[in-house]
């Protein structure tokens, strides 16, 4: 609810803005809207203990070796959910091993692998059942 109030008085105050017309003495004016403005906005939004942690603390939480970099996007494709692999790394080689449904799969799953940032050359050991 305090969102929208705030969204409707920075919509009155840019109508009423734009439709005067300014004069150089109204720079004090002006800045004085604008510091109203901002407050109301902040006042808007939830508390920072509310919020989460700042980007740096969620980057952490990101994977650092390769081989869990490739793990973490094969396990976030949704046509791959429920298929296991197995991810090694040796450089900026990945060896994919596991077994996939059909080819389509195998070919999405060495897509996802080959797209992986850092990663050169994937060796596909994945195999098809016939």
């Amino acid at each position: 609810m305090r969102q929208i109030a705030a969204v409707l008085i920075l919509l009155a105050l840019f109508i009423t803005l734009v439709g005067s017309r300014f004069e150089p003495s109204d720079g004090d004016r002006l800045a004085a809207i604008s510091r109203m403005t901002f407050a109301k906005v902040r006042d808007a939004l939830p508390s920072a203990t509310k919020m989460a942690g700042p980007v740096n603390a969620l980057r952490r939480e990101l994977p650092e070796r390769l081989e869990d970099r490739v793990k973490a996007r094969l396990d976030t494709d949704k046509r791959l959910t429920g298929l296991e692999f197995t991810i090694t790394a040796d450089g900026a080689t990945i060896k994919l091993q596991g077994v996939v449904p059909d080819a389509s799969a195998r070919k999405r799953a060495v897509a996802i692998a080959e797209n992986t940032v850092g990663v050169e050359t994937v060796v596909d050991e994945l195999a098809v059942p016939e």
